[in-house]
């Protein structure tokens, strides 16, 4: 099960699943906050997420090509060591330093 929550403006904090079975939710939910924010640069907090797929790890990047394209820009914080490793993995984990080198 996916759970967002936005504890501040430009800050999303992201718990339980981000799957396969769970990333079209995310997606809309994501872009659903990202529209009725003005904020350019966003935080998505990840302390909370328990379990992440490569499918999640494709939104994360997504999310990230998304608000650069609209001049924005996406960090992401807090990350599990599951998390940390699964993007190291894939070698995204650029995305947890607000690097340009994971586009």
């Amino acid at each position: 099960m996916f759970a967002l929550a936005q504890p501040a403006p430009a800050r999303l904090s992201l718990g339980g699943s981000l799957t396969i079975y769970e990333v079209a939710e995310a997606r809309d939910a994501l872009l659903a906050a990202f529209a009725a924010g003005r904020e350019a640069v966003w935080e998505l907090d990840l302390a909370a997420l328990e379990e992440l797929d490569s499918a999640g790890a494709q939104l994360l990047l997504a999310a990230r090509r998304h608000l650069d394209g609209a001049g924005g820009g996406l960090r992401l914080v807090a990350p599990g060591e599951a998390v940390r490793e699964l993007l190291e993995l894939l070698r995204l984990d650029a995305l947890l330093h607000g690097d340009d080198h994971a586009r």
